[in-house]
């Protein structure tokens, strides 16, 4: 029987576990168009779980798909400069697999259930956040293809953000709690009576939506930093817009389904990373919790009953990508430099220099993020389901973690005993794959002596 043969074989074999994974994919989308079908009935506005549970599957089975093809392509990042942590290229088209899955569960619940009501269309921004994230997803895209001007970048972001305004993604006003009557002469706040924008309310708009993609692109320095942490904001968003002094439950469908494609998509980016968001993700994803935020915090139908400005719920979400983002531009502006050019200072990389590991600085940001958002889902009574839902999101993290990163690890070994040294993570190499050992060298004949010139005609041998 040959070595490959053996490997087959074994219950851990490289073929096995592929099998494995892959039932395990689909169960998890049978789960979700399941209870889909028979339990959210015509009910969009119910399919949050199926919805994460869809969105997790196509992002877990289509990221390694698109990884494979990036490194077939050669579009990889690849280490040098000083900012940059990663020790061999990896590529970064990770944000294909991100859209994809957002765009595909959306899709498939609508055609479920058969409704996109207009409510989702509009006053939660479904339009608006699908032309709008198509437009920056593409400009990202671009940029990682091809890198593209700061200002160039700068542009088309402020258009795909008019675009979503104009569907419908916009801050008109900023409601004020009604236990909250407050005057400091230069302002005075009236409990219950939102504080309206006017001809504010474009520009502002636009900061938000801008200001947040890229935020999420600047902490994007690290494996698993910007994916877990938009993956926290996406559950707090989930978990806030169903609170009922909020009360929309379309805009936190959506959050639902990026939170189901972020964590299928950390399961290839955790450290060590094997695929980054790239500039297509990081900015697709920033966009679209800036635009959830707004329409599904900040614009709660009754907003005015909770016991803090909705505005205080959107920063405690989103405060880690808006503080480190904050700093670097004071900083930098503070240097004499552009805000635009990178540097090695950002939180994570002060982390990493002080000492701690790239695993541990990405779980001590984790834990910061969770408790704001806990702290944010406590003043709209929310917590409970925030914590429900985080406790189901570390259970399959703990999955991926102990029991396929050990199946895979216990593979490569497999894989190494018989054709030797092994890069794949899905499969060992053919064996016609494997180099062969250089045939011996002949000896080398010894060299003849060098005959000695004749001697001269009359002159006697020694």
């Amino acid at each position: 029987m040959t070595s490959e043969k053996k490997i087959a074989d074994k219950p851990n074999s490289p073929k096995s576990s592929g099998y494995g994974i892959l039932i395990c994919q689909l169960l998890v989308f049978l789960t979700g168009v399941g209870w889909a079908l028979f339990y959210s009935v015509n009910k969009l506005d119910e399919t949050h779980v199926p919805g994460f549970l869809i969105s997790l599957a196509v992002a877990w089975w289509l990221t390694p798909e698109i990884r494979q093809r990036a490194l077939n392509l050669g579009l990889v990042d690849k280490p040098g400069e000083d900012r940059r942590i990663h020790k061999v290229a990896v590529p970064r088209l990770g944000g294909v697999g991100i859209y994809m899955s957002f765009i595909l569960t959306m899709t498939a619940l609508a055609a479920i259930t058969g409704r996109f009501p207009q409510d989702a269309r509009s006053v939660e921004g479904g339009l608006g956040i699908a032309v709008g994230g198509t437009l920056i997803f593409v400009l990202g895209l671009i940029d990682d293809l091809e890198s593209l001007p700061a200002k160039v970048k700068l542009l088309v972001q402020i258009l795909a953000a008019t675009a979503a305004y104009s569907l419908g993604v916009r801050i008109r006003s900023i409601p004020i709690p009604n236990n909250m009557d407050i005057d400091l002469g230069f302002i005075h706040l009236v409990g219950g009576m939102p504080i309206e924008l006017g001809l504010l309310s474009w520009p502002i708009t636009i900061l938000w939506l801008v200001g947040v993609a890229n935020a999420v692109n600047l902490i994007d320095g690290m494996d698993g930093l910007a994916a877990g942490v938009s993956l926290i904001s996406a559950l707090t968003i989930w978990s806030v817009s169903l609170a009922p002094s909020i009360d929309k439950p379309y805009a936190g469908l959506m959050a639902a389904v990026l939170a189901g494609a972020l964590l299928g998509f950390l399961r290839w980016n955790f450290n060590p990373a094997r695929i980054f968001l790239g500039d297509s993700g990081a900015y697709l994803v920033g966009f679209i919790l800036a635009a959830i935020s707004i329409t599904g915090v900040i614009k709660g139908a009754a907003a005015a009953t909770v016991i803090v400005p909705t505005a205080l719920l959107v920063l405690l979400i989103l405060f880690f990508p808006l503080l480190d983002t904050t700093w670097a531009i004071v900083r930098r502006a503070a240097k004499g430099k552009s805000v635009f050019e990178p540097d090695a200072q950002h939180i994570h990389h002060r982390l990493l220099k002080a000492g701690l590991s790239q695993k541990n600085t990405a779980y001590l940001i984790y834990s910061v993020s969770a408790l704001l958002g806990l702290l944010a889902t406590f003043f709209v009574g929310q917590q409970i389901y925030f914590l429900q839902l985080g406790g189901s999101v570390l259970c399959m993290a703990l999955f991926f973690a102990l029991v396929l990163n050990r199946s895979r690890n216990k593979r490569k070994m497999t894989s190494n005993e018989v054709y030797g040294q092994n890069d794949s993570d899905d499969a060992p190499p053919a064996a016609s794959s494997a180099p062969l050992a250089p045939p011996p060298t002949p000896p080398t004949p010894p060299t003849p002596p060098t005959p000695l010139p004749p001697l001269p005609s009359g002159e006697p041998a020694q």
